[in-house]
């Protein structure tokens, strides 16, 4: 299977590690499978975006060696949802709000499949939050589930891999790409990051990705520790002690699996990553 992922973030603060991680897992399997590894900015929270926060995914992902095949920005994609909620509308599949938003007519979940944890089917719980969704705001923007799925589709993204707090969402993107009449990608939704038994969050202080590479860390002493907080090796050995980019693309499909289960942000197991990389360089 060649894969087409992506990594969608938020252009409104840092870009933290957890955002790393998923952007790893995206680009290995991408490279893995002779694929395409997408950068799509979700920038449609005209509230919050601001260019600076662009500028630090970028620099985050230029450190990390993490090349995206193509860039995209939502906000230049406004016509594409206007016209894809314009066309649900015209078939009775969606109708407009009062307040000019639009919204998806009825609608169900459906069946979805995810790669770490097998067949996901959904409940009624699940079928209530894929029903009457939001697609367009009363301000014109779309909802970030319906520019996801919309994306996605129109992209050939055919494996998502996130976080398991996406988990949910996923339910309610179901029921869009059935709206749609499209395809599901695969999915894999990898343990939460955490921190002294706490999922880590934007707050915490050993968040934010660039506060390592300015501290003197080495990117591929931080790919090597990302890889393994959510991802084992079949035979995991005195030979996988340190897992490098270029290995990591060998093993990651083939000879080892992504886990469900939470991930513990071990900053002492990081620093001994950065140790023996140094060294390594150093010869």
């Amino acid at each position: 299977m060649t894969y087409t992922t992506r990594i969608a973030p938020s252009p409104t603060g840092d870009f933290h590690i957890g955002t790393a991680r998923t952007a790893y897992f995206n680009w290995l399997a991408a490279r893995a499978s002779g694929g395409r590894f997408i950068l799509r900015i979700d920038d449609t929270d005209l509230a919050r975006n601001n260019d600076a926060s662009i500028a630090v995914i970028h620099d985050c992902l230029d450190w990390l060696g993490l090349v995206p095949d193509a860039v995209y920005r939502q906000s230049d994609r406004l016509d594409l949802y206007r016209g894809i909620a314009d066309d649900l509308i015209h078939r009775g599949l969606a109708v407009t709000a009062d307040n000019g938003g639009v919204l998806l007519k009825g609608g169900c979940s459906a069946p979805w499949n995810d790669i770490i944890s097998g067949h996901a089917v959904p409940g009624d719980v699940h079928h209530d939050l894929a029903s009457g969704q939001v697609l367009i705001k009363a301000d014109g923007m779309p909802v970030y589930h319906f520019a996801s799925v919309v994306d996605d589709i129109d992209m050939g993204v055919n494996l998502v891999i996130r976080g398991m707090d996406h988990h949910t969402n996923t339910y309610r993107h179901a029921g869009l790409y059935k709206a749609l009449d499209a395809t599901l990608p695969d999915f894999a939704h990898l343990g939460l990051i955490t921190m002294n038994k706490k999922k880590l969050s934007k707050r915490d202080a050993a968040a934010s990705l660039l506060g390592y590479r300015d501290g003197g860390t080495d990117p591929d002493a931080m790919l090597n520790f990302l890889l393994r907080m959510g991802w084992g090796p079949r035979q995991d050995d005195k030979s996988m002690a340190l897992i490098d980019r270029d290995r990591a693309v060998d093993l990651f499909l083939s000879a080892g699996k992504m886990k469900s289960s939470p991930a513990a942000m071990d900053l002492d197991k990081l620093a001994s990553f950065n140790r023996k990389y140094i060294s390594r360089k150093r010869g």
